[in-house]
């Protein structure tokens, strides 16, 4: 086990992935989609209530997004810093928190590769990274959380394909190798003296969409640069999949659950080499 480095297995596991990770612009452009598709979720409720939370806490979201988890969180404790590097997932939090009337959050546009100190992130009593530990450096992700958590860290982290439906890609004729999961980080966290704790959510909601194009949108993120003939299998694909449902809504047939790992861990003074 000793021999083993996991934090290198998880870089070569993403190195042969065959999807395309996400840009700050892509999630620019997803920003307002994904903001509405992630009010009030079975996923958002379910990470929630496996929290212990407190008026007086302070939390930090460390990938925040449109405010999946921040809105819900800071009405509940003292204060959140929502950090997320797509300016308009932020402009999303905020108009969030002026529509609800939420004063409690600080917003901060910054990444996983910046320097914290310079952001001017601190120590709080919760630290929070929901689906967004996209980083090529696992180890140095976990050093920065470990560091800014008084009390108590959660990370939700892929199991297997995650949000990723293997069928979108044989649809289109294209391999699909997920990349890393969950157990690279529960193996690193290991190897760093941390000994962390697991549970599992499996989302069964069924996924319907306000509209015909929103269920596409909701698919045509995980492929990208599709040649004419991809497109044509994919458009089939879709003619096949996504049905009319009575009350005005669409549903899309055969689409994966995802299931998360919540991983948590108590900070530790010293970190192992």
């Amino acid at each position: 086990m000793e021999e083993i480095d996991w934090n290198s297995l998880w870089r070569e596991s993403r190195r042969r992935r065959t999807w395309q990770g996400k840009t700050r612009d892509d999630w620019n452009q997803r920003a307002a989609g994904f903001a509405r598709r992630n009010v009030a979720s079975q996923y958002t409720l379910e990470f929630v209530r496996r929290l212990t939370l407190r008026p007086e806490m302070t939390v930090l979201d460390m990938g925040a997004g449109p405010g999946t988890l921040a809105i819900p969180l800071a009405r509940q404790v003292k204060k959140v810093t929502a950090v997320d590097f797509s300016p308009e997932m932020l402009d999303r939090l905020a108009e969030r928190c002026r529509a609800d009337g939420i004063t409690n959050i600080e917003i901060i546009n910054g990444s996983w590769e910046d320097d914290w100190q310079a952001l001017g992130l601190g120590v709080y009593d919760l630290v929070i990274a929901s689906r967004s530990l996209a980083v090529d450096d696992l180890k140095a992700a976990l050093r920065k959380l470990n560091a800014c958590a008084r009390e108590l860290v959660v990370i939700a982290d892929r199991v297997g394909c995650g949000p990723f439906d293997p069928a979108i890609f044989q649809a289109v004729g294209r391999e699909f190798v997920p990349g890393p999961d969950y157990i690279y980080t529960i193996n690193v966290l290991y190897q760093m003296g941390i000994h962390a704790r697991l549970d599992f959510i499996e989302i069964q909601e069924p996924k319907v969409f306000e509209s015909r194009q929103a269920a596409i949108d909701s698919c045509a993120w995980m492929l990208h640069q599709l040649t004419a003939t991809e497109q044509e299998a994919i458009d089939r694909y879709f003619g096949e999949s996504i049905t009319a449902n009575a009350d005005g809504t669409w549903s899309m047939r055969g689409q994966v659950q995802p299931k998360w790992a919540v991983i948590s861990f108590s900070p530790v003074p010293t970190i192992k080499d």
